[in-house]
């Protein structure tokens, strides 16, 4: 038997066997998402290196409560380190936007922002192999449109 094939109706994909067309599709997509976990990985660190999970000083009135993980080392490799010329960067702290010269704080204030678009674009890019893969198999009355994705 082939890795694909088609049996009374259903689809026989690598080892797996009777497939509907939406069983087939979430095997391709697991296969797919399992090939593109080595950048999932580095997004997710980043996501998680720039949550407020470590405890720190008092803060002023509506401030986030706690620091990340990035912002405290980041702090301490570059003490003074400033954005040249003195520009004033705006960075995102919790749901508002909020200037600064720190180059430590640039860098650990959009890092988290970084992972966040290294994951959409994982989930995009495995949607969009699936999506590829799937409707070169399946018969095509159960293929899915290219406006679906």
């Amino acid at each position: 038997m082939d890795t694909i094939e088609e049996i009374n109706g259903t689809y026989f994909y690598h080892g797996q066997y009777q497939l509907s067309p939406g069983e087939l599709f979430d095997v391709i997509f697991l296969e797919q998402f399992c090939d593109e976990l080595g950048l999932g990985i580095e997004s997710g660190a980043a996501i998680l290196a720039g949550q407020p999970w470590l405890n720190t000083r008092t803060k002023p009135g509506e401030a986030l409560k706690g620091t990340s993980v990035i912002s405290k080392y980041g702090r301490m490799l570059l003490r003074d380190a400033r954005v040249p010329f003195g520009i004033r960067v705006l960075t995102p702290v919790g749901m508002r936007m909020q200037k600064t010269t720190k180059l430590a704080a640039v860098i650990a204030r959009y890092v988290p922002w970084l992972g966040w678009i290294g994951l959409v674009n994982s989930i995009y890019q495995i949607s969009r192999k699936t999506q590829a893969k799937y409707n070169l198999i399946a018969r095509p009355n159960d293929r899915i449109p290219w406006t679906y994705f």
